[in-house]
Order: C-alpha cells, then sequence, then structure tokens
C-alpha cells in the first residue's frame, strides 16, 4: 500500500492514508510527505476523490462503511495496481508463495544496471535505500503479484513468474485446489510464463569465510554464469535463476545480468544483519511460512557452522498457524532453541485459529528448548541474560517484533 500511495504522490496526485500503525516511522513515506492518520478520520474521507482499501480491512471497518454512505469510489488495492500497471509498455509480475520480494529486486537491479530505468513496486523495503517504490520511465513496471484475494488477477503481464506454489493464504482460498486455480487465471492473463525448469542447474555452491555464497548458474544449454553474492543465503540461487530467465527474454546481456546480480545489495528483512543494543550475531528475516523458516535454520547453519542457532519467532496470523501447526513445529524445530513471542493477529481475532501459545505447548510435550512471551519487557530481560557470542539470533515473522525493537534502539 505505501509503494502505490508513493506512485500516485510521484504522479502528482495528493495521497493520505489511515492505519492503525499510524505512528511507525516509515521512511518511504514520511520522505514523500505523505501522511498517515489514525483511524477513523472521516474528513479525509469526505475531501478524497477515491478510497482505496487493502485486503487486510473488513466489510464492517467504520471507515469503509462511512465512505459507502458517502457514495465514495472505493477500490481495491489489486484494482489499483493493475490500473496503474496498465500505464506501462510492459509489465512483469512475480507471483509465488516463497522469494517474490527477491525475484523483483533482483529484475529491478537487472534492468537498471542494463540502463532501462524501470518502475518498481516491491513488497520490502531495498537495502540501504529506504524505499519500496523507483518511479521509472514507461517501458518497465516490475511489481509483486499477491494472490492473496486474487488480487494478481487484476494484472495483464508481459512476463509473469511464478517461483513456486505452496498452501499459503487459506483463510481465503479454503482449499489447496482453489489456490491453484487462481494461479492457472494468473496465468492465463500473461504472454510469457517463467515457472520452475529443471533443466537450469545450480552447482559448486560455496559459502566463503566471510558466509557469503558463490554459485554456478548452468542453463539447459550448458552455458555458465558464476556468481559472487554479497549475501548468506542459499536459497537466493533460485531466486536469481528466474531474474536471469526473465533477462533474457528481455534480451538483456549475460555481463549486465552478472553485474546486476553481483551489485544486488538485498532487500530489508531478508536474512539481514542488524546491530543490536546487548545482541552479538542478530540477523531479521521475514520468513513467515514453514517453509521460509526452514530455509531461514537452514542458511544460518551453513553459514555459521560452528554456532547454535537461537530462533526468536512471531506468528502472522492465527488462522495461518492453525492451518500449517505441523509443519510450523516441524520446520522449528531445526532450531537449537526456540522463542516465541505473541501472534501479530493483523486482520483476524484469536478464536479464528491457533496462537504462539499452543505452539510453545506442543515444544514443551516433545521435550524441545522452548521459552514463550506476551510481553516485550519480559523478552528483553530475557535476552539480556540469553546474549552468547556462540549463538546466531534469528529474529523471524512478518510481524510488528522488529519495529517494537527498532523503535526502543534494540536493534538498528
Amino acid at each position: 500500500m505505501s509503494a502505490l500511495a508513493m506512485l500516485l504522490k510521484k504522479e502528482g496526485n495528493n495521497v493520505c492514508g489511515s492505519d492503525i500503525n499510524y505512528n511507525n516511522d516509515i521512511n518511504c513515506l514520511k520522505n514523500n510527505k505523505i501522511c498517515v492518520f489514525k483511524p477513523p478520520n472521516y474528513e479525509k474521507i469526505k475531501e478524497s476523490d477515491v478510497i482505496v482499501v487493502s485486503s487486510a480491512i473488513s466489510e464492517n471497518d467504520k471507515e469503509l462503511m462511512f465512505a459507502k454512505t458517502n457514495n465514495k469510489k472505493i477500490i481495491s488495492r489489486g484494482q489499483l495496481l493493475g490500473d496503474i500497471s496498465s500505464h506501462y509498455e510492459k509489465t512483469i509480475a512475480i507471483a509465488g508463495s516463497h522469494g517474490k520480494t527477491t525475484t523483483t529486486a533482483l529484475i529491478y537491479n537487472i534492468l537498471k544496471v542494463a540502463g532501462k530505468n524501470p518502475t518498481l513496486h516491491l513488497g520490502g523495503e531495498l537495502a540501504f535505500e529506504d524505499t519500496n517504490c523507483i518511479l521509472g520511465e514507461k517501458e518497465y513496471f516490475i511489481t509483486e503479484a499477491c494472490e492473496y484475494k486474487d488480487n494478481f488477477l487484476f494484472l495483464k503481464p508481459y512476463i509473469s513468474v511464478i517461483t513456486n506454489i505452496e498452501p499459503e493464504h487459506l483463510d481465503y482460498f479454503q482449499t489447496f485446489k482453489r489456490e491453484l486455480l487462481s494461479f492457472s487465471k494468473f496465468e492465463s492473463n500473461s504472454k510469457i510464463v517463467i515457472k520452475e525448469d529443471k533443466s537450469y542447474k545450480i552447482k559448486n555452491v560455496n559459502h566463503r569465510y566471510n558466509g557469503f555464497v558463490s554459485f554456478d548458474v548452468i542453463n539447459k544449454n550448458n552455458k555458465k554464469i558464476h556468481l559472487d553474492m554479497k549475501r548468506y543465503e542459499e536459497v537466493i540461487a533460485k531466486d536469481c535463476i528466474y531474474a536471469i530467465r526473465v533477462c533474457k527474454e528481455l534480451g538483456i546481456r549475460d555481463d549486465l545480468i552478472k553485474l546486476g546480480i553481483e551489485s544486488y545489495k538485498g532487500v530489508k528483512k531478508r536474512f539481514q544483519k542488524v546491530n543490536c543494543q546487548i545482541l552479538k550475531n542478530v540477523y531479521v528475516d521475514y520468513a513467515h511460512h514453514p517453509t521460509e523458516i526452514q530455509n531461514a535454520i537452514k542458511t544460518a547453519k551453513k553459514s555459521f557452522k560452528n554456532k547454535k542457532i537461537v530462533v526468536i519467532f512471531q506468528p502472522h496470523t492465527y488462522s495461518r498457524t492453525k492451518l500449517l501447526f505441523k509443519e510450523f513445529i516441524k520446520s522449528l524445530s531445526n532450531a537449537d532453541e526456540i522463542i516465541l513471542y505473541k501472534t501479530y493477529s493483523a486482520r483476524e481475532e484469536e478464536c479464528m485459529g491457533l496462537s504462539e501459545y499452543d505452539l510453545y505447548k506442543e515444544f514443551l510435550k516433545i521435550n524441545k528448548d522452548c521459552f514463550h512471551f506476551s510481553n516485550i519487557n519480559c523478552l528483553l530481560e530475557f535476552l539480556k541474560e540469553e546474549n552468547s557470542n556462540e549463538k546466531i539470533y534469528l529474529f523471524l515473522g512478518a510481524g510488528d517484533l522488529p519495529d517494537k525493537l527498532n523503535k526502543i534502539s534494540f536493534l538498528t
């Protein structure tokens, strides 16, 4: 939503926002002088010509109901994204359960290095740039395509990428079969579709002395591109394959593709090393699905072989915890120590599923080294006692814990 707000502002529109986290310091919005107000703000609704509603907003939201009563034009986030993308010659849309943000950012960086000046709409913030939106020229529009509530079906991509599909957002889809059907519709809206191709291989993976990873990408014609990444994650290799295939479709030279990937600086909260007041070796990752959690722990174990891995996890929504409960237990069990923090509810009530406390009780049953905190001050006190240079601390989840810790300068 913040990236869409900035795109509209940069195109000359007056834009403001309403959010329960209205006092969050979102740098990209502040830098573009976009105000976010505490809801409900009926005066702003009255002043507005168009109301854009995110998928997290319920039908009985006070501001939404007020907008309907006052006959305001109301569109969804997905509709707005589809409309904006139609202003560009070629939309490149990246969908899938995992890897969307990294793949999107990689493609953007390659096209930028190649001098194409693309426009970017990203689901995370680019590292070192404090933004999730870049307004470029009208040839290329690169965007994440979110499947939640079928938002991605408003897009008509020139190239679509589907990184992978796993059961996700089942609070909306209800069944995996219905989710697959939506992805099929997304494919049919696209001129070119890029999916997994097993003829592309990753070989010679090497975690260097500093933990950074290098590897070779070998295509179906047995042609090799060697990549030295300034990243820890081995899983990024798959994202690189998708970025390479997209850019080859667009006619970008191999040397520019290599330069674009190797100069990639990452996205915030994607195995991001951060400074911490009292803990050493701290990394933050957006992982909130069992597969992503497993990959984050795997990356930490391969990059830091002689250290114990401590995971501080905040589940995202009660329904996801319930639907993927066994998978969460399995993936988190790969850590040496687990610390659970209270569930980020987002749009839900606790009665809609299970919480972090249910995960905690299950870990107690299997005698796993696990701790549980619902109060942030208690968590902080525990972490102060926990500090060890022999451990790697992974803060995982898509909730508000990193932002809370950042606000009190615990994480920076």
